[in-house]
């Protein structure tokens, strides 16, 4: 009987590794594999890691697996839960190394460096609707993220900390407005890079927002 590698890992991406392991009855697992790939039935999301439902799968849960470790970040949660109105094509996430951009199948997937002490603050762990595990920046985390990331942006007071919110990202303020004030303090505490700019943000958060 031929084995079933999407009803035995569903969603989650696996190694080749794993997968040569699960097909080691067969003579030549690799070129089982290749073979299995050829004709839909796995999904390459890079090199050595597969998708084995190409219909059923998390964007997010495999931006976790694409990098390690990493979490979903930026305009993707922001999206996802409604503080800004546009949709997001590509799945942004933060990490400790080097950036890096994949694409495949499912999709394009960015990743950008955070400092090493300040990335685990703010981080959640979501699930997918499958119930798998995901880590993913919590929406003030998200935003803080984004400022550290955008070139150029410099937010020198309350006035334009409210503005970037309302007019750059248009946020939902309502959303906004029940924010955890402590986790933009501790954030804009472990990192050097726009600690001001972090600091307005905490300001106009407590001051206008409470």
């Amino acid at each position: 009987m031929r084995e079933n590698l999407g009803k035995r890992f569903g969603c989650v991406p696996v190694t080749a590794g794993v997968l040569k392991n699960a097909l080691s009855r067969y003579k030549a697992p690799q070129a089982s594999l290749m073979l299995r790939e050829r004709q839909g039935e796995l999904v390459s999301l890079r090199r050595n890691l597969y998708l084995c439902t190409p219909d059923d799968y998390s964007r997010e849960l495999i931006a976790n697996h694409l990098l390690a470790p990493s979490y979903v970040s930026y305009e993707s949660v922001l999206s996802r839960l409604g503080v800004i109105p546009e949709r997001v094509y590509t799945v942004r996430s933060s990490c400790l190394v080097r950036g890096r951009e994949f694409e495949n199948a499912t999709g394009k997937y960015e990743y950008i460096r955070v400092p090493r002490a300040y990335y685990p603050e703010g981080v959640t762990l979501s699930r997918t609707p499958q119930g798998h595990a995901y880590m993913e920046a919590r929406p003030e985390k998200a935003v803080c993220d984004l400022i550290l990331a955008t070139p150029g942006l410099r937010i020198q007071s309350v006035r334009m900390a409210r503005e970037y919110l309302e007019e750059y990202l248009r946020a939902d303020m309502d959303a906004v407005a029940g924010w955890d004030v402590e986790l933009v303090h501790r954030l804009a505490e472990l990192t050097d890079k726009k600690k001001n700019d972090l600091f307005q943000l905490e300001k106009m958060l407590r001051y206008e927002c409470l």
